[in-house]
């Protein structure tokens, strides 16, 4: 589909293209987490628990450097590539100048961090592959942003199957996570070549044509708050982590981690779909043009969000209280999502802070005594906080996202699941999973066709999927 200033899209054609980014950016990451969540099993039999334990947390450490070196221009790209407010070449240099101080910085300390300093150099090498996809994705070419994800995480798989095949131990592995992150970036700088002449002009007067080049500052002044509120949101995931690790030790963290990475990759389906709906949900924020887009996105979130959220309290006992983080943590990626699209993501540090800061507070009183169950409650309770700071401040931005609606109704199609599975306690793993996808596919179809409205927000996503409500 293209528009022009001179035609712009309906909100139902813009809510068809959200629908659209959604699906084809959660099947990539579907397919790209599996291949990601291979390492954990991967490295746990290869090291040990004990050591990756030990590599978690040089992990955790890492990712949040990165994003700290990142300064915001990813998240801030997301939005503004779309708004046509930042040139991408201007972006880039700006990339380029704070890689290039990070990578001195680690070459000079890699004597003092043998581990983590490799970890570090992969994620802001992996920052540069994901920058390039969302560059790809706000030009219209999601089908080449998805082939650069899957390309980073085979070759992360690949590598690091080989460096332990080998004998390398912990630094082997960190550097063989470097090497992956190499061919993916080759590979988007070449898809990204040309794409120029095909980016989609937003039908906005104000913001229709890109400034020429703004300078650097002003790039980074723009993506300041988002670097901020990047750090903030890895740490406010791994607080609890830390705090397992600080009291309990490195075999209590890797037994946590392994748990809570579930939930992290849980976590793929809002971030995907909030993802893939930006462009959307940024045209809908500055078009005003009705709330078609937030409303199936939100759905779309609750209803898999629900579902997940049961199952694995269901066929994991011992994921049962992260489990019910599940929901709030997913409508919180929307929610967020639905913020930066209507410029308000100056506004997200102050909400993040408020969250890290009530996870510590649970996480020093509740996993001294409790280990990993008192920082699963922990995660939980900050989760449903920060839902309803998030849920606050897009009604004052003027943005409003009801999240209520669209999870009460999936909470009622997921009965049936969540008896069938209960039922059947014993049954394997597989088969469990299995029973859950039938029985709650089987009850949203008996739904849309008993109770239209129960699913009214949800009817649009399913007529897509079937190939109706298309744009002509």
């Amino acid at each position: 589909m293209t528009d022009s200033p001179s035609n712009p899209p309906a909100p139902r054609s813009e809510a068809s293209e959200a629908t659209r980014g959604s699906a084809i950016k959660l099947g990539t990451e579907l397919v790209s987490r599996l291949l990601g969540f291979l390492t954990t099993p991967i490295l746990t039999r290869g090291l040990g628990v004990a050591a990756f334990g030990l590599f978690a947390r040089h992990s955790v450490i890492a990712v949040i450097a990165a994003e700290a070196a990142e300064l915001g221009l990813q998240a801030t790209a997301s939005r503004a590539l779309v708004a046509r407010e930042l040139p991408l070449g201007t972006m880039v240099r700006a990339k380029a100048i704070l890689t290039a101080i990070v990578f001195l910085a680690c070459l000079l300390g890699i004597p003092w961090g043998p581990v983590f300093i490799p970890l570090v150099l992969f994620f802001v090498l992996a920052g540069w592959s994901e920058f390039l996809g969302v560059a790809l994705r706000a030009r219209g070419h999601r089908l080449r942003e998805s082939g650069l994800i899957l390309c980073l995480r085979v070759f992360g798989v690949a590598l690091v199957w080989v460096a332990l095949g080998r004998g390398l131990g912990l630094i082997g592995v960190s550097w063989a996570f470097v090497a992956s992150a190499v061919p993916s970036i080759a590979l988007g700088a070449w898809l990204l070549r040309g794409t120029g002449s095909t980016e989609r002009a937003l039908s906005v007067p104000s913001v229709a044509s890109v400034p020429s080049d703004p300078g650097i500052a002003a790039v980074l002044r723009a993506s300041a708050p988002l670097a901020v509120n990047g750090g903030l949101a890895l740490l406010s995931l791994r607080v609890e982590m830390l705090a397992v690790w600080h009291f309990h030790g490195d075999r209590e963290t890797g037994l946590f981690v392994t748990a809570l990475r579930v939930v992290e990759f849980l976590n793929l389906v809002p971030s995907a779909v909030g993802a893939g709906a930006m462009p959307a949900l940024t045209r809908e924020a500055l078009s005003g043009a009705g709330d078609a887009v937030r409303r199936r996105t939100v759905a779309t979130v609750a209803f898999l969000g629900v579902p997940a959220a049961a199952g694995a309290a269901l066929v994991a006992p011992s994921l049962r209280v992260l489990a019910l983080a599940v929901v709030p943590l997913f409508l919180n990626g929307m929610l967020v999502n639905a913020l930066i699209a209507s410029g308000r993501g100056d506004w997200l540090p102050r909400l993040t802070a408020v969250r890290v800061g009530l996870a510590a507070a649970l996480a020093f009183l509740l996993v001294p005594r409790f280990g990993g169950l008192g920082a699963a409650w922990g995660f939980m309770v900050s989760e449903m906080a920060l839902l309803a700071l998030t849920t606050h401040a897009c009604a004052t931005a003027g943005f409003r996202v009801n999240p209520v609606a669209p999870t009460v109704r999936a909470l009622l199609v997921s009965i049936p699941m969540a008896v069938l599975v209960g039922l059947a306690p014993a049954a394997p793993l597989p088969v469990a999973v299995g029973i859950g996808l039938l029985a709650y596919a089987a009850t949203l179809g008996a739904a849309f066709w008993l109770v239209p409205g129960l699913l009214r927000d949800l009817g649009s996503v399913v007529r897509y999927a079937e190939g109706g409500d298309r744009e002509p």
